[in-house]
């Protein structure tokens, strides 16, 4: 123990004594015949709390938030984060504080705590303060980020979400500013804030225990049949017998590719836990596979809708991979759905898959970069026209996923380049081909990167859903440009270049109430001019 002089029992009658112990201040108190001593911080906003009032009952107010902390322990009774307080004994006149630092252990699990109390009301303020905390004693940041993930993990009722997704590139992203605490502290905050969000206020959904042994082909058939317990059950089997996540991805992106997925995300949600799982180690696979197997067995599968009623005849007369070809094949990016599905089984046959990915990738990035904004700017047009922004990105998120998982399992790249033509076909109709893009051209591509990073650190959108299409966007083009050629990295940094700069409606308070309306009145057609009568 580190035991200071702080002041004499006579001097505390007149009041509270600051003790400056750099870095730290702490407050002395003495209530009746007792004393005791916290930090004068207080750790809300830093207000000092020697100028706070005390109750009979020794309850500190810091009258900067009304905040309450208890003498004693220095608990905090009403508002959030807690104080620290510090051991005191008296000899004589004179009164010591122990100012030794609390064991590291300690201190992490008190964080902890407090970390999960913010998480659980989505406390933005409160899970940043803890986040610095947190990097201030050294504790890793996977840390804090595995434990939002198991908090969250089971109160999805549908499985993974874009905050599972996007907590992997927040992960990553403070590479790029070695020993930076800002920085570290933002995108820890950040991945924290997103997985409360997605959860608050939900109950838990549990998953099923453990079932039959995994296999590949019933696991695949429990998924078509959408049979959530079985399918569930086999993971956790899987789990408990030992295996891991390099035993079940393959089958993993089978059934992800299995449809046209959910728009895309069920193989962008598995790539991103491929990538997540080496970060946060084996004792988070439970907590990123449970709700991955649920997110696919729920996921919609627009291969079942008439627009893409193409889909299964067309992958069957796909030709394998294989083509030698020259020069790349280009396909226009306002191709419609067949046009691209034509242009994919001529170029298949023909080219290096290498060349036909990169033509279509190419072809997305012009398609987000041509995006039609009177459409998600529009509150009159049926729901079929509720295009945004979100829509044309996940065109390059989804393709990045496809040849990061496709170069590791290449048995599935009819699969996935035959939905980037899916993608290509349905934007076709929301894109504006007379729009002058010059002004979006960006000729330094590392610069602009290294502006793109900076603005995802001070982004400034406030629901998590748009801040993650930002962040998932921008790392999908930076690890695309290491191996597309220079025409479609030129169309990747312009597309993204337009899509952090150009405003996004995140609420359509009149198209909805518009299209409510429309839907709901054609059960009251009927009864419209006695109501008028009325």
């Amino acid at each position: 123990m580190s035991w200071i002089k702080a002041a004499s029992l006579s001097a505390l009658d007149d009041g509270p004594v600051v003790v400056r112990q750099p870095p730290r201040q702490i407050a002395v108190f003495k209530v009746g015949d007792a004393v005791f001593a916290v930090d004068n911080r207080c750790p809300h906003e830093g207000y000092p709390l020697a100028q706070g009032s005390i109750s009979a009952d020794c309850v500190l107010t810091c009258h900067w938030h009304n905040w309450k902390f208890r003498l004693q322990d220095g608990e905090c009774i009403l508002g959030g984060d807690h104080v620290r307080s510090y051991g005191v004994r008296i000899e004589a006149d004179d009164v010591y504080v122990d100012s030794s630092p609390p064991p590291k252990d300690q201190v992490e699990a008190s964080i902890m705590r407090g970390l999960r109390a913010a998480f659980d009301v989505r406390d933005f303020g409160r899970i940043c303060r803890e986040a610095a905390r947190l990097d201030f004693e050294g504790i890793p940041p996977v840390n804090a980020v595995r434990g939002a993930l198991e908090w969250a993990h089971d109160r999805l009722e549908f499985g993974s979400t874009h905050a599972m997704a996007a907590m992997t590139d927040w992960l990553g992203l403070p590479e790029h500013w070695p020993g930076d605490r800002e920085s570290r502290v933002v995108c820890l905050s950040e991945a924290i804030d997103h997985l409360a969000f997605d959860s608050l206020r939900h109950p838990s959904y549990p998953f099923a225990p453990a079932g039959d042994r995994f296999d590949p082909a019933a696991f695949a058939e429990a998924i078509e049949l959408e049979q959530a317990d079985r399918a569930e059950g086999m993971v956790r089997r899987a789990l408990d017998d030992g295996l891991h996540w390099a035993d079940l991805e393959e089958s993993f992106v089978a059934a992800a590719l299995a449809h046209y997925n959910a728009f895309g995300h069920s193989l962008i949600y598995t790539f991103k836990a491929r990538q997540a799982i080496p970060r946060l180690g084996p004792q988070s696979e439970r907590f990123l596979m449970l709700p991955l197997t649920r997110h696919i067995v729920y996921a919609t599968r627009e291969d079942q809708i008439p627009e893409f009623g193409i889909y299964a005849e067309a992958l069957s007369r796909l030709p394998e991979p294989g083509g030698e070809g020259g020069m790349r094949p280009e396909v226009p990016f306002t191709a419609t759905l067949d046009e691209a599905v034509r242009w994919l089984e001529r170029s298949l046959a023909s080219f290096p898959v290498e060349q036909v990915y990169d033509a279509l990738l190419e072809a997305l990035a012009h398609s987000l970069l041509h995006v039609d904004i009177r459409f998600d700017q529009s509150s009159s047009g049926p729901v079929s026209q509720n295009i945004g922004w979100l829509d044309f990105t996940h065109g390059v998120t989804f393709s990045n996923a496809v040849r990061s998982m496709c170069a590791v399992y290449p048995a599935f790249w009819r699969q996935g380049l035959l939905q980037m033509a899916c993608f290509l076909g349905r934007n076709h109709s929301f894109i504006d081909r007379d729009l002058d893009v010059s002004s979006w051209r960006r000729a330094d591509q590392a610069a602009f990167l290294a502006q793109a990073r900076e603005h995802l650190l001070d982004h400034g959108l406030r629901e998590p859903i748009f801040a993650a299409h930002h962040l998932k966007n921008t790392v999908a083009v930076e690890d695309e440009l290491r191996t597309a050629s220079e025409s479609c990295r030129q169309a990747l940094v312009d597309s993204l270049n337009r899509f952090l700069h150009s405003p996004i409606k995140m609420k359509h308070v009149r198209r909805n109430v518009r299209q409510a309306i429309a839907l709901v009145g054609r059960d009251y057609a009927a009864e419209a001019p006695r109501a008028a009568a009325l």
